[in-house]
């Protein structure tokens, strides 16, 4: 057996745990060993293991944390966010199921010293937190993370969805192994539901029992791994999730049945096990795909900014051009932004006449012209004419920087919906528990032999799913459709309140059309049929680029009428086209 090359400890059989260190892939016994080695290579420290002493901490040393933690302490590896001593910082957390583990994450470290405040989004997986310099560093939070089972690292948008894509593939081949399981397992169950009493002899019967427990053990042990996983950790550090009652479900339904198939007596429910398990990974999925979703309409706000740009670090006297990372753009540099290029950060025009497409930011359906001594902001895109631009702002603070970072902090913050969701469902597994224990004990008196079942109906139909997850889903994918709709949410109760309004008012009303004209009435001045004087007036304005011709075109197509073919069309400047049809001058 293989040993882990961060810790030491044996890789267990199975395991597909590896990272590539100085271009060889090594083995890693468990995903937070792998998390740390991957963030010690891609923070530029994989000489650690050439120059190490000993293996990273084990659980028989050092409780699990390891001292690479640190690295994270150095504000430009952690990508942190500073106010004088106040700390900010976004931080992706890994496995999380339902508002328990938001609960949990939150009341852990708000008991942090330092520690200011505490955010999570289960939506998008990330963790805003705020804290003093002095108490606190970002390793003191990965740590308390740690210790309650979850893995964690600065926000990075790359690893985010490379960790969402790894989610979806496992959840998917979770969720094809219960539906198999499932359907085969409903194969050997019909019968016996459509079967009367003493029509089916008991030999074939307990085969059927045998083949359906068979059929329903790669449910229970592959696909229903994040209940059993999630309540694990609840139960280790004496909180209530959602996964308690259904693993707990789940798991007294199984045994059960396996009891009753070993007794040749007795009811059993792999179908009901295999359908349940199939169910809430199909939720599960779902969810994820909205968070998914989510987080790329965010992603593709932050790719408008580039990641490089042209600086000319000699201007004006040397024009020469080096090609630096966006993010290396500080106040007074010079760089030439060039023709279908976005502008790396907010400055000003030195050089050159251009029209500036700015529909990402203002809404504006056509590009406007600047000349030199305009404003230009962090994100528009440059359309016709290489330009000369002053940075003025650093890439992080430009507009759509800026405008990012508001939808982020909306996502961030919880409505009182939320709120409310979280509380009452880490109250109500609790109750729900006290509930079914109760209602076992009366029918273990008045029905022993319902009692089991009864109890295990209570836990699967009581589960408060549908209160921890939807409410997350429904906010994320309210925000997603708002924001590929380009309308920003800047803070978190909108969603909530926005019923109430009952005037909306608009800055510009240029932010609400399409930016595509359209033609709506025409006037005839003479005999001249309406659609005659569409079919010229289009075929004049064919050859033509102007955004009205466009309209005019458009229009006769959709007409009834022949199109026509005009020749000698010339523009005359101010006064519109003109061409010959059919001989007369139009």
């Amino acid at each position: 057996m293989s040993s882990c090359f961060h810790c030491s400890l044996p890789v267990p059989a199975g395991s597909n745990w590896q990272v590539t260190i100085d271009a060889v892939v090594q083995p890693m016994c468990c995903p937070g060993c792998a998390a740390v080695a991957r963030s010690i290579v891609d923070n530029g420290f994989s000489d650690y293991y050439r120059t190490r002493e000993g293996c990273a901490a084990t659980a028989a040393q050092d409780g699990l944390i390891p001292p690479e933690l640190s690295l994270y302490d150095s504000e430009a590896v952690a990508g942190i966010e500073t106010d004088g001593d106040s700390v900010e910082a976004i931080f992706l957390i890994e496995d999380i199921r339902c508002a328990a583990c938001i609960w949990l994450i939150e009341r852990r470290l708000a008991r942090l010293p330092g520690v200011q405040a505490v955010s999570m989004n289960a939506a998008t997986e990330r963790l805003q937190v705020s804290w003093n310099r002095d108490r606190c560093k970002p390793s003191d939070i990965l740590v308390a993370l740690r210790e309650i089972g979850y893995a964690a690292y600065p926000y990075d948008p790359v690893r985010h969805g490379a960790q969402l894509d790894k989610a979806r593939k496992t959840l998917f081949r979770q969720l094809f192994i219960a539906g198999l399981s499932m359907m085969q397992v409903m194969m050997y169950v019909l019968p016996g539901y459509m079967a009367g009493d003493g029509t089916m002899d008991a030999d074939i019967a307990s085969l059927m029992q045998w083949a359906s427990l068979l059929l329903t053990l790669p449910a229970v042990l592959y696909s229903a791994q994040p209940f059993f996983r999630g309540a694990w950790v609840n139960l280790k550090t004496f909180q209530l999730g959602m996964d308690v009652p259904v693993a707990l479900g789940i798991a007294a339904a199984f045994i059960g049945s396996v009891v009753a198939t070993l007794r040749g007596s007795g009811d059993v429910y792999f179908d009901s096990i295999t359908m349940f398990i199939f169910l809430l990974l199909c939720s599960r999925y779902l969810e994820l795909a909205a968070r998914r979703k989510a987080a790329s309409a965010l992603n593709n706000l932050q790719s408008a900014l580039p990641a490089s740009a042209w600086s000319m670090p000699g201007y004006p006297d040397d024009r020469a051009l080096v090609l630096i990372a966006a993010g290396q753009l500080r106040e007074g540099d010079v760089i030439l932004v060039r023709p279908g290029e976005a502008i790396a950060a907010d400055g000003v025009l030195l050089e050159g006449d251009s029209a500036v497409d700015l529909s990402l930011l203002t809404g504006e359906s056509q590009p406007l012209r600047k000349s030199a001594g305009a404003t230009l902001p962090g994100g528009a895109v440059n359309a016709t004419q290489p330009i000369v631009v002053r940075i003025t702002q650093a890439a992080r603070d430009s507009t759509l920087s800026i405008l990012v970072k508001l939808i982020e902090r909306a996502g961030q913050g919880k409505p009182q919906l939320a709120q409310w969701a979280d509380h009452v469902a880490a109250w109500f597994v609790g109750i729900l528990l006290l509930f079914a224990l109760a209602v076992f004990g009366y029918w273990q008196w008045a029905d022993a032999a319902r009692a089991w079942p009864i109890a295990i109906a209570v836990l699967v139909v009581s589960c408060p799913c549908a209160l921890s997850l939807a409410t997350p889903t429904a906010l994320a994918a309210a925000t997603d459709r708002l924001v590929r709709n380009g309308i920003l949410i800047v803070q978190a109760h909108v969603l909530e309140t926005l019923h109430r309004a009952t005037h909306v008012i608009f800055d510009k009303t240029g932010t609400l059309t399409a930016g595509k004209p359209v033609l709506r009435h025409v006037e005839l001045l003479g005999a001249a049929s309406l659609d005659g004087c569409l079919q010229v007036a289009a075929a004049l304005e064919k050859s033509s680029a102007h955004p009205l011709a466009a309209a005019l075109v458009t229009a006769a197509q959709d007409g009834p009428g022949a199109t026509l073919s005009v020749t000698d069309v010339r523009q005359i400047t101010g006064r519109g086209l003109e061409g010959t049809l059919n001989g007369s001058t139009y």
